[in-house]
């Protein structure tokens, strides 16, 4: 790695921890610039706009995303128990960062906002839900899920319960919250058995 993008990658780890904790339209280049130590014009040559910043937040944050959540799960056996991998490593990852999962609260704080950012998280959450789909069809070719089930739906129910996995954790705080996520993936898993 060169000096360049090394200091590219610690502007975009600590970008990534900020959006986490502040929300990504709170975070910008003056902020970035004060936390990182670098002058304002020196972090600008990097992105030349905001809005380039948050694109390549969420870009980092999903590159870690697949290196740190997708990947290790995949090599797990198809079907349920790389489903559970997946889980698994999504808590671990978002429970990472001090504001949980960047994707959940960028999706809420642009989903009603036209633009570039919106359109980056779109892709990413498109990108997701279809992931999602794939797991419950290889879950089908493994045995794991009967043959008759919706992809899709279960794609939906799946992410559904992390989202309220992400609430229950982050926001409510419950104390309880491992002990439910699991019991309510053992549900939906039974249900497309």
């Amino acid at each position: 790695m060169t000096k360049g993008e090394d200091t590219k990658f610690t502007i975009l780890r600590i970008g990534l921890d900020m959006a986490s904790k502040l929300g990504l339209e709170n975070v910008s280049i003056g902020q970035l610039a004060k936390a990182t130590k670098m002058s304002k014009s020196g972090l600008f040559a990097h992105f030349e706009s905001k809005e380039n910043l948050q694109i390549q937040i969420l870009n980092f944050a999903g590159e870690s995303f697949t290196e740190l959540v997708f990947a290790p799960a995949l090599e797990e056996k198809a079907g349920i128990p790389r489903i559970k991998a997946l889980v698994n490593n999504w808590i671990d990852w978002s429970s990472g960062f001090s504001g949980g999962c960047i994707f959940v609260s960028a999706s809420t704080e642009f989903s009603d906002r036209p633009g570039r950012v919106r359109d980056f998280i779109l892709m990413q959450q498109q990108d997701w839900v279809e992931s999602l789909s794939r797991l419950a069809q290889s879950a089908i070719k493994s045995g794991d899920f009967r043959k008759d089930i919706d992809c899709d739906q279960f794609a939906f129910d799946l992410y559904s319960l992390l989202l309220g996995i992400f609430y229950y954790h982050q926001m409510l705080q419950d104390a309880n919250t491992g002990k439910r996520w699991e019991a309510a993936l053992e549900r939906l898993l039974t249900a497309y058995r």
